[in-house]
């Protein structure tokens, strides 16, 4: 079973559940009407369309339900899948996009090269560095798992190889 979250009046998406004060039934949202405290719904077991006769000609009309404001209880929706981020398998320059408190921000990781030279200590995992003037936080250098782990509160959306990244920021993208 998916997790579900609960949505607002104000936040509603087509397809979302509508629970309705002292009710048992559930609708799912369609549209916002031309008035503000309505909106339009569907319900299973409930006509939701209807035949309308002009004459010999039958043509099908929409019916719909609506559900005022002051009526609404709460609304559902599947929460959303966590990103999954896979480890950089190649040595290279990488950019992360991660959510921080005040939106979205792209991050600069390095992964380096392992040799004696490159690497302050024996420890050949520690590969991985973040850019200094960054969200993200995390030692000199780190593993994959404490990248991530140091992390929790500025999650990574989306990792890119550097070759991507300017791609897409050289076509307006980032």
């Amino acid at each position: 079973m998916s997790k579900k979250i609960r949505v607002g009046w104000d936040d509603l998406k087509p397809g979302d559940l509508i629970h309705v004060k002292g009710s048992t039934n559930t609708y799912r949202f369609k549209s916002r009407t031309d008035w503000h405290s309505m909106i339009k719904v569907e319900g299973d077991g409930v006509g939701v369309s209807a035949t309308w006769k002009l004459g010999v000609e039958k043509e099908p009309v929409s019916v719909f339900l609506v559900v005022y404001e002051e009526d609404f209880d709460y609304a559902t929706r599947p929460a959303p899948k966590k990103p999954h981020i896979e480890e950089p398998v190649s040595p290279g320059e990488y950019w992360a996009r991660t959510q921080t408190g005040e939106g979205e921000t792209w991050t600069q990781i390095i992964k380096a090269y392992v040799n004696d030279y490159v690497l302050p200590s024996s420890d050949d995992n520690c590969v991985y560095q973040v850019s200094r003037h960054s969200g993200l936080r995390g030692f000199l250098w780190m593993k994959w798992w404490e990248l991530l782990e140091a992390n929790k509160q500025t999650p990574i959306l989306e990792l890119l190889s550097a070759e991507e990244y300017y791609t897409r920021k050289a076509k307006g993208q980032s």
